[in-house]
């Protein structure tokens, strides 16, 4: 499978009627110096090419147009791939700084970097399917996008590397799993759940917020989201890792409560978190300790 080289300005002037990377935002740009300056091996040159793909760019926009304008739900488009490869790739390096090993580790098939290679992949894909429907887009996605699981597989291990097949397998039981409604086993595909969870805070309903529509089902995905500022990751005081949101009104706990925990209850690395919510000044509300 060939990928589509970066854009001539030319190119990207005439596809001005479509997001392209000539309009990119701020905040991606950000987040593209973020993941490559915090990645390295294998997981730096995979990044590389993933973060300028523009095929990929256009599924992941166009899955963003159909959850926001069609469907008044919040973003999940390019911006939200990268925030929750850059949460999924932070959450298994504070596992593992933990002592958590992975399962491709602990079952003693791949190391620890293979690990990072199928979250990271996992991670960045897991919503392109939004572009064919919402339900079920875990599977849908699939069709669209294991040309490219396998193409950037083979970028980063040779011909006839087994992990290749491994990591394929693996990086589809994380996108099938990543709702919470597919039973899913391992610690990385419980990493990317969890991760897509964490995306809640309130540039993720900005542009929805803005358009202007009638009452619509995906309501409360956006105005609970608009609630909450930040959404902290970091090393907890008893486990490895504890997410704590903060928002400004008791409407972000719906984020906490029915998105994140939702998927927290289904990951096999519940166990290892601690999550908490912070109201304006009221102390936390831990949820899981």
């Amino acid at each position: 499978m060939e990928t589509s080289p970066a854009p001539t300005q030319s190119e990207a002037a005439q596809a001005s009627r479509f997001p392209d990377w000539k309009n990119v935002s701020a905040k991606q740009i950000e987040l593209d110096r973020a993941l490559l300056e915090r990645s390295e091996g294998r997981v730096h040159a995979l990044l590389t090419q993933l973060l300028v793909d523009r095929t990929l760019h256009h599924y992941l926009s166009y899955a963003n147009a159909v959850s926001v304008r069609r469907l008044g739900y919040n973003d999940h488009g390019p911006v939200h791939a990268r925030i929750v490869t850059y949460n999924a790739l932070k959450i298994v390096r504070l596992l593992h700084e933990g002592g958590i090993l992975t399962s491709l580790e602990a079952e003693e098939i791949g190391t620890f970097e293979d690990a990072q290679v199928a979250v990271a992949l996992a991670a960045f894909l897991h919503d392109a399917g939004m572009g064919i429907t919402r339900e079920g887009h875990e599977q849908w996605g699939l069709a669209l996008i294991d040309p490219f699981v396998q193409h950037y597989l083979a970028q980063v291990y040779a011909d006839g590397d087994p992990m290749r097949a491994v990591l394929r397998a693996l990086v589809h039981e994380c996108i099938v799993g990543h709702m919470g409604n597919v039973r899913i086993h391992s610690v990385e595909a419980g990493v990317v759940l969890v991760a897509d969870g964490t995306d809640m805070s309130h540039g993720r309903s900005r542009i929805p917020q803005m358009i202007n529509r009638d009452p619509m089902i995906g309501d409360i995905h956006r105005y609970s989201a608009s609630a909450i500022t930040r959404v902290h990751i970091g090393p907890g005081e008893r486990k490895p890792v504890r997410i704590a949101a903060y928002m400004e009104h008791v409407t972000g706990l719906f984020q906490v409560e029915e998105v994140l925990m939702h998927k927290v209850k289904a990951s096999p690395i519940m166990q290892h978190l601690e999550i908490c919510a912070y109201v304006g000044s009221d102390p936390p509300r831990f949820y899981l300790r």
